[in-house]
């Protein structure tokens, strides 16, 4: 089922590229080159974390999920503001862009928790 959804946003991404115009078309890329990052990201530190059993890979697993998940809703839910696309009320758009932006802030503190964790385990081994 990912597989299919994955595929379909792959698809629109390369039909919009030809009706849609440049700065649409290099948003959806930014937002698919992010999706697929952080989903290899995600696909190399939940078994990395599995082996190792250490807290900083999971921390940046669930970082590279959240983006990963913000990425694919950007990418389904369209590139146009949420007033406009949907014509939601002021509450609801201000709820959709306080979850975005608070999610990214919490990922940006897990990538950044992980990374030092790491770092700092390294060199103390060293």
């Amino acid at each position: 089922m990912l597989a299919v959804l994955v595929l379909t946003l792959v698809f629109a991404f390369f039909y919009s590229m030809y009706r849609a115009p440049v700065v649409t078309t290099l948003y959806e890329a930014e937002a698919l080159t992010s999706f697929f990052a952080n989903l290899f990201v995600v696909f190399y530190a939940f078994p990395a974390f599995r082996r190792t059993k250490n807290r900083a890979v999971l921390c940046i697993a669930f970082a590279a999920l959240m983006f990963a998940y913000g990425a694919l809703f950007t990418l389904l839910l369209g590139i146009r503001p949420p007033a406009t696309a949907w014509h939601v009320g002021g509450v609801e758009v201000r709820w959709y862009y306080a979850t975005r932006y608070t999610t990214s802030i919490i990922g940006l503190v897990l990538y950044a928790y992980g990374l030092i964790s790491l770092l700092r385990l390294k060199s103390t081994t060293v």
